[in-house]
């Protein structure tokens, strides 16, 4: 498949300062295909949210011509953890993503996005490992029924010990062995761990199913294309070269763009589309 203008996708996350339908105003605005779906106050978090305001949700996107790529609840902050060594926080974030998952069915999103969350530091890492590939099967085992895709993506070394890097997430997806289950990149993270495009490529294969396509700078920061070091270009290059034919989506989270956001967005939007085909 090939890469083209209709794979860029707008991402609520630094929206958060404005309310929901701001974003979507600002993405139909600019002509986007395809939104991910952030889900976090003021937004849309799961504990203020019915299954009927997903439904709502879903409809009010396909009314303005754009679709989903992906529903991602909030889970970097505390209290979900799908690995951690408490057995209330580990059965409260699994019950969070199994609700998530029919909030994904009923907005029309084709995918749950998962991050393997994390042991205690001073632990044995084997053990989180172990509790993170049983969530992940329970998760994947009703992803499946629902025919929902789950898209793992791996975190940085000081948030996770399970899975930081694309090799370690390619053996948490062999680990788990689910047909749902499938890997991304972010490539802020993947700068943030020395690794390039072509490492995640090697690593996943045919299961590489999401990209967060964002600028960024040696931290790691999430950015406007434009305000960091890395060539929107040459990553299209090389997904087009894997193959990659999911969706590119624009994850900023730096606070830099909280009051303006839409700015920051429409100037990613334009740096994807000069490197990208019409389709």
């Amino acid at each position: 498949m090939t890469l083209a203008q209709t794979h860029i996708c707008g991402m609520n996350f630094h929206y958060f300062r404005h309310g929901l339908d701001r974003f979507l105003d600002d993405a139909e605005t600019l002509g986007l295909p395809l939104v991910e779906i952030w889900g976090a106050a003021p937004h849309f978090y799961l504990g203020d949210r019915t299954l009927a305001d997903a439904r709502a949700l879903g409809a009010n996107i396909r009314a303005r011509g754009m679709a989903i790529s992906c529903f991602t609840p909030e889970q970097c902050v505390y209290p979900i953890n799908l690995s951690s060594p408490q057995a209330e926080l580990r059965d409260r974030s699994i019950r969070y993503f199994l609700e998530s998952l029919e909030m994904s069915v009923e907005m029309g999103s084709p995918a749950l996005l998962v991050t393997p969350g994390s042991g205690f530091a001073d632990q044995p890492r084997s053990e989180a490992f172990e509790r993170c590939v049983a969530g992940l099967r329970l998760l994947a085992d009703r992803a499946g029924k629902l025919g929902q895709k789950l898209f793992l993506e791996a975190l940085p070394p000081a948030w996770s010990n399970i899975a930081a890097t694309a090799t370690e997430l390619r053996t948490l997806l062999d680990a788990v062995g689910s047909n749902a289950l499938f890997g991304m990149l972010d490539t802020a993270g993947a700068l943030g761990t020395g690794e390039t495009v072509t490492d995640y490529v090697n690593a996943l294969g045919d299961r590489l199913a999401h990209v967060h396509m964002i600028d960024s700078d040696p931290a790691g920061s999430h950015l406007s294309w434009g305000d960091g070091v890395l060539s929107a270009q040459a990553i299209v290059s090389e997904l087009q070269g894997a193959g990659y034919g999911g969706a590119l989506s624009i994850e900023i989270t730096s606070p830099r763009y909280y009051l303006d956001p839409k700015t920051a967005m429409a100037r990613s939007v334009a740096a994807l589309r000069s490197v990208l085909p019409e389709g």
